[in-house]
């Protein structure tokens, strides 16, 4: 299974033309990602990668996992491995307040190409094979359908980073796969804005959850599983309205 695990990644990063890009296609052990699908109930998405990914390509990260299996570069941020913790800190509570556990958890990000900072991705982008943040954004969003829901069988997927006035993990997956549904905000304010929408990947339709990024925002563990539990509810009761919030919009 690790051997299949890790040549079907590089066959599709290879098809789409991005495993040479600089980058890490996931940041959980790759022993996680060669489990069985059940393992993996959780997803946890970021924009992209930071310049601590320029270590690697997305191809040569896929063959560093293989050889060490249970490395995780969540645990290494723990550890200082990524300068600042609070990220990593975060991002391993996070699922244990909402009944997962965090070695179990798919760690991946929506842009399969990493920059200095956010702003630079369009930048970085252009100068890539890609050509352009669109082309990047579409060859990582089918990778995203490809290789990272195929290995998992989630429950949820928490997007970290929701802006909607520019790109962010959670737009580009409810523009890729939100089909034209509106989101359900259920939190506007400023600092905990945290929305959610189903997303229709293949087959399967998974709750997504928005957040404001964990680098600087401590996320609504309640907000989240509001977010969460109206999604279900969507499956639950047809188009029923949602019509609950936990603040007024802000103007």
């Amino acid at each position: 299974m690790p051997l299949k695990t890790r040549n079907y990644m590089l066959e599709v990063l290879e098809d789409l033309g991005i495993g040479g890009f600089a980058g890490r296609p996931f940041d959980c052990a790759f022993e996680l990602l060669a489990a069985p699908p059940s393992r993996k109930r959780l997803i946890v998405i970021g924009f992209n990668g930071s310049l601590a990914d320029d270590i690697h390509t997305n191809a040569g990260a896929v063959h560093a996992g293989y050889e060490q299996p249970e490395f995780s570069n969540v645990a290494h941020g723990l550890k200082g491995g990524w300068g600042s913790t609070p990220l990593p800190r975060r991002l391993t509570e996070l699922p244990a307040k909402l009944g997962f556990d965090w070695r179990d958890t798919l760690y991946t990000n929506a842009l399969l190409l990493c920059s200095a900072d956010a702003a630079s991705i369009q930048k970085v982008a252009r100068q890539s094979s890609a050509a352009s943040l669109e082309s990047l954004t579409r060859k990582s969003m089918d990778f995203f359908e490809r290789v990272t829901v195929s290995l998992a069988e989630p429950e949820l997927i928490i997007a970290y980073s929701n802006g909607l006035g520019s790109p962010s993990a959670a737009k580009i997956l409810w523009e890729r796969f939100g089909n034209g549904k509106a989101l359900d905000h259920v939190d506007s304010s400023s600092y905990r804005a945290t929305y959610g929408f189903t997303a229709t990947i293949g087959s399967r339709k998974i709750p997504v959850v928005g957040i404001r990024h964990m680098s600087r925002f401590v996320p609504s563990i309640d907000a989240i599983k509001l977010a969460w539990e109206r999604q279900k509810n969507v499956h639950r009761q047809s188009d029923k309205p949602l019509m609950t919030c936990l603040h007024a919009p802000v103007h």
